[in-house]
């Protein structure tokens, strides 16, 4: 390899999938010179530049950088050897100007001081916005004089520019222009430039004409227009492209570098290897004894000042944006309340007709249970009027009463929605239910069956309706439970023969109790999920994430700083929710109350993980919102929160106790009804497939992560 060549690339070939990006490239950038990338867009320019930095894998080929192998342990590529502008701005937009060029110089290790001399010499040059500015207010022309002031913080001796002077003032374009010239020529640094601007690029040392993943020509911009006798770099760009399209460049080549003296290299001509010591025979041979090249990159490595950097943004990002603190912070509890208030109360004022046959409406009107149960002889008992003394007893906040006088009239309106159902009492009631109890077995049918009240309900809407029938029966067994004590019966004579006893919960409890396990359990996991995808997404979205790493910073070091910073709100989001559950709603727990926030903050972390993996896995936010919620929905629906396992298929059982929450949701109703420890078994179940999730989506997303390069 040259030893004056900051950057060498040898036959270089970059895939996605079967597309060739990059194919057999060559390239050689001299240190102290300005090296110009022209190519149209989507011509493998930014590619090239990705692998360079050591950003992306390559098939095959060879890529040298200031003497090493992007990636190899003390190359200092990535990191702070090299100064990288991408084409997108890449900053954080909650970030001041001041915070953008501090953040990419404490990750490069410099002093705070000498940041702030840079600074303040970079402002004056580049005219940078005021310094307490947010880069979201800023205009796309300021954003990409910031973004070239934080590549040029820390002096480095390759600068590599994507689109820098894009929307740039043409003067201020001139100025930097002047400023990199003279930059290079006293401190021998290597500049690497593209730029849609062609004829700017006349002010290179070298430049590289690219088309198709090749690198069409390497010379300077005067020997170019020179050979082809063109006034500009782009009449010489087309004829070059017209040649590569007829198959006629090599013969181009050759006719330049017998005129040059080999002056004139291409990625296609033999000429071009020449440059490079490299003790390969045939480029055959060369491209076969490096398919298996990889760039290496240590990924472990973990730097204080680094990880305090990465935190500052990331705290930054966090109390700066107002809208996402007001979410995550408020909607844990508008949900909580939600469920609270809205799931699992008795229904209200439902519509119930009352079609009473043994007696007028207006008559019950002044109705009193005085003399409507009178004890005679021994065993025996007068009853009088008891259709009046039982619509007492519908005297409810569920049943709203609605008296009708035909029975025909009352279902033909449940029938349109009217109703949610209807009771019907016989014209000899009273008589016909004191016979059929004085006669027991051998009451007659006619005395069965007008001795009933007959209930027509709507069960279109089974919760409903189901509520109502049961409310019912529990109406009547008071009803029959009064009337046999005035009777002096026995009152357990008025109910079924089935005794029950509660040893966990008792009779009255809310359906809400039943829920608040499954409820704190899946909100905070979507929390996590949530909170964790959008925020790595937009790393990633805005180049933030890609830049860091070129800066030196590890992917494990991005990742474990945001886990932080989120792992940190997480647990406020779970105290929030328990105090509101358990301290302001006052819901029973008899378990240990760390064991609870242990639980429920573990599944907070799980969700983090699934977000993680979501955020590897889709390339913006619309992908990730619907990943995270089409993967969240059949998980609530299997978890046991709206209708328990034990009425599903086997199959589907063992399938929904292997999600990341099933069990633990149980687990968490165990602690919470029954007081179980951590070491029951029930209980270690529940957090052992929670950690498994755990495990495998960390594991899963960096193997996905890998694989993306």
């Amino acid at each position: 390899m040259d030893p004056n060549a900051a950057v060498c690339v040898k036959n270089l070939v970059k895939c996605y999938g079967s597309k060739r990006i990059l194919d057999g490239l060559c390239m050689n950038v001299e240190r102290g010179t300005i090296y110009g990338l022209l190519g149209a867009s989507g011509c493998g320019k930014t590619t090239l530049l990705s692998c360079i930095v050591g950003r992306k894998s390559i098939q095959s080929g060879e890529v040298w950088v200031l003497g090493g192998t992007p990636g190899e342990k003390g190359s200092g590529v990535p990191g702070p050897r090299v100064g990288y502008m991408p084409q997108e701005i890449a900053l954080v937009g909650e970030f001041t100007v001041r915070d953008a060029v501090f953040y990419f110089g404490r990750l490069l290790k410099m002093n705070d001081k000498i940041i702030k001399e840079r600074f303040r010499h970079l402002s004056k040059l580049l005219e940078l916005p005021p310094d307490g500015r947010f880069l979201k207010n800023c205009s796309g022309g300021q954003q990409r004089r910031v973004s070239f002031a934080a590549a040029m913080i820390h002096k480095p001796e390759l600068l590599i520019l994507d689109e820098p002077t894009v929307g740039v003032d043409p003067v201020l374009r001139e100025k930097i222009w002047d400023y990199l010239v003279e930059t290079v020529h006293s401190e021998k640094i290597a500049v690497i430039i593209t730029t849609h601007y062609i004829e700017e690029a006349k002010q290179a040392d070298r430049i590289g004409l690219m088309r198709g993943g090749k690198l069409l020509a390497e010379e300077s911009p005067a020997r170019l227009l020179s050979f082809f006798q063109t006034e500009t770099l782009e009449e010489a760009f087309l004829i070059l492209s017209r040649k590569q399209e007829e198959g006629r460049l090599n013969n181009v080549i050759d006719n330049i570098n017998k005129q040059n003296g080999n002056g004139m290299e291409s990625a296609s001509s033999v000429s071009s290897i020449a440059t490079f010591d490299i003790a390969y025979g045939s480029k055959d041979e060369l491209t076969k004894k490096v398919k298996t090249t990889k760039i290496k990159k240590d990924k472990t490595s973990l730097e204080n000042y680094r990880m305090k950097a990465l935190l500052d943004k990331n705290w930054k990002q966090f109390y700066r944006n107002v809208t996402g603190i007001i979410f995550l912070l408020f909607f844990p509890l508008i949900q909580t309340w939600c469920v609270v208030n809205g799931v699992g109360g008795d229904p209200k004022d439902l519509k119930l007709a009352i079609v009473n046959d043994e007696t007028m409406t207006t008559l019950c009107k002044d109705f009193t249970t005085n003399g409507s149960a009178i004890p005679y002889g021994y065993s025996e008992c007068h009853f009088h009027n008891l259709s009046c003394r039982f619509l007492q007893y519908l005297e409810h906040p569920m049943i709203h009463k609605i008296y009708y006088d035909s029975l025909d009239k009352a279902t033909d309106a449940i029938k349109h929605g009217k109703l949610t159902g209807v009771l019907y009492i016989a014209d000899n009631f009273t008589q016909s239910y004191e016979d059929r109890i004085e006669q027991g077995k051998d009451a007659e049918t006619w005395m069965a069956d007008f001795g009933e009240i007959k209930a027509y309900l709507d069960m279109s809407n089974r919760q409903i309706g189901a509520t109502l029938k049961y409310k019912l029966f529990e109406l009547f067994y008071d009803f029959q439970e009064d009337l046999f004590e005035e009777c002096k019966w026995p009152k357990r004579m008025g109910n079924m023969p089935l005794r029950q006893h509660f040893i966990h919960g008792n009779e009255d409890e809310p359906y809400t109790i039943y829920m608040i396990p499954g409820t704190i359990v899946t909100m905070l996991f979507f929390m996590g999920s949530t909170m964790t995808s959008q925020i790595i997404i937009t790393d990633r979205r805005e180049g933030v994430w890609d830049r860091s790493i070129v800066a030196g910073v590890t992917s494990l070091e991005i990742t474990l700083t945001h886990f932080l910073l989120q792992a940190g709100v997480m647990f406020v989001q779970t105290i929030e929710v328990l105090v509101m559950i358990f301290g302001l709603y006052q819901y029973p727990f008899i378990g240990n109350w760390i064991l609870i926030i242990f639980m429920a903050y573990w599944v907070g972390i799980c969700g983090m993980a699934y977000g993680f993996w979501v955020s590897v896995i889709c390339e913006d936010h619309s992908q990730a919102n619907i990943s995270v919620s089409g993967g969240f929905l059949p998980m609530m629906l299997l978890c046991g929160l709206i209708w328990p396992t034990q009425a599903m298929p086997i199959g589907l059982r063992i399938f929904a106790k292997c999600l990341p929450f099933t069990l633990i949701i149980e687990s968490m109703r165990n602690v919470i009804k029954k007081g179980w420890p951590l070491w029951d078994v029930q209980v270690l179940q529940g957090i052992g497939v929670c950690t498994f999730w755990i495990i495998f989506f960390g594991v899963i997303s960096i193997w996905m992560v890998k694989l993306k390069r």
